[in-house]
């Protein structure tokens, strides 16, 4: 595994799907999936424990940068986590690579928590942010208002 491994709480490997006879490059929207797949297993692995909540997440923006290529049938690694956050939103950093540590696709995701009994973002919820932080091992401080 290379180092950009080392950045991330949760990395996956796995063999990129499609008919590698076809001889061409995964394209965006099939790299994207792998990035929201996995913030998708991130969320669920936090919210495991807690009780349940009309709050729940919401993907509010995405930003991708295309880096490289892949092809169906390469194995490629994948990463995920928290970057930052503030009192109602948090960013995640996820990144999609080659095992030698060549970069095909990176994103930034921005997450807000809804509370559909109200129509606007509502603030992180404590037990929440609390298993984000248990399971990246680290405190992250939302900026002072």
């Amino acid at each position: 595994m290379s180092d950009v491994a080392d950045r991330f709480t949760i990395v996956e490997e796995f063999v990129a799907e499609g008919d590698a006879e076809r001889h061409h490059h995964l394209v965006d929207y099939e790299t994207q999936k792998f990035m929201t797949n996995l913030w998708s297993a991130y969320l669920v692995k936090v919210r495991a424990n807690l009780e349940e909540s009309p709050v729940h997440p919401a993907m509010r923006r995405v930003s991708y940068s295309l880096d490289g290529e892949a092809f169906p049938g390469d194995t490629l690694l994948r990463g995920i986590r928290m970057a930052s956050r503030s009192r109602r939103s948090c960013t995640f950093e996820i990144a999609l690579w080659h095992p030698d540590g060549r970069m095909v696709h990176s994103t930034e995701m921005v997450t807000v928590f809804v509370d559909p009994r109200i129509p606007a973002a509502v603030e992180i919820p404590e037990d929440f942010w609390a298993s984000v932080e248990a399971l990246e091992g680290r405190t992250i401080a939302a900026p002072a208002s």
